[in-house]
This record gives C-alpha cells, sequence and structure tokens, in this order.
C-alpha cells in the first residue's frame, strides 16, 4: 500500500499515478483532479449503475 501525500489515503500500488520513496506517492483519483484531466461519470449511467447493484443486493440477501 502506497499513502497519498495529497489526500493521505492508502492506496493499491496500481492506483498509484506517481510513486515515491518511502511508501509515498499520488493516487490517481489527486492526480486527475489536480492536473485537470478527471473524467466524470454521466448522471443517467451513475444512476444506472446504482440501481443494478440495489438489484444486486436484494437478490443477494
Amino acid at each position: 500500500m502506497i499513502t497519498c501525500t495529497i489526500c493521505r489515503f492508502e492506496a493499491e500500488l496500481d492506483d498509484v499515478a506517481v510513486p515515491g520513496p518511502l511508501g509515498r506517492g499520488i493516487c490517481l483519483r489527486c492526480f486527475a483532479r489536480e492536473t485537470g484531466s478527471e473524467k466524470r461519470m454521466p448522471r443517467a449511467l451513475r444512476q444506472e449503475l446504482t440501481d443494478l447493484l440495489a438489484t444486486l443486493e436484494s437478490q443477494a440477501a
């Protein structure tokens, strides 16, 4: 696990955009936000995904 120097959350190594020394780096989320390359999920797709996950959870219970 790598600790993000911006948000201080731990991130898996494959979720780190800029690895650094001593178990620190910059996570993909902070990197995208700071560089302006962040892409938001469309609202309709987010709602569809939320509905699907709710359906799957109710079927599993």
